[in-house]
């Protein structure tokens, strides 16, 4: 019996890590957002400048102003995105 111990302990100890990697979780991946890059305000069409204030929605993120166009933006954002995409370069967003 004793002559065998080592050779169960191995087993075992595989036995263990391919059990931990069957069932291990894979790590969370973060959905990929995109930068729309508009040098124009989402909300006022202003210069966003070296603003850093910017929002995310539906996997874009859009740059803004000020605090107040945040708001507006958060309280009816499908009305701003329309709009960018509608015109994007009034926007100033690059197209290809």
């Amino acid at each position: 019996m004793k002559k065998y111990v080592p050779t169960l302990l191995i087993a075992l100890s595989f036995v263990t890590a391919a059990a931990s990697a069957m069932y291990a979780e894979s790590p969370a991946t973060e959905p990929s957002v995109v930068d729309v890059k508009n040098t124009k305000c989402i909300v006022a069409k202003d210069d966003v400048g070296d603003s850093k204030l910017t929002v995310t929605y539906n996997g874009k993120i859009y740059h803004l102003c000020c605090d107040d166009c945040k708001g507006k933006f958060n309280a009816d954002p499908e009305t701003y995105v329309k709009a960018l995409e509608k015109d994007p370069a009034s926007y100033g967003v690059k197209t290809n």
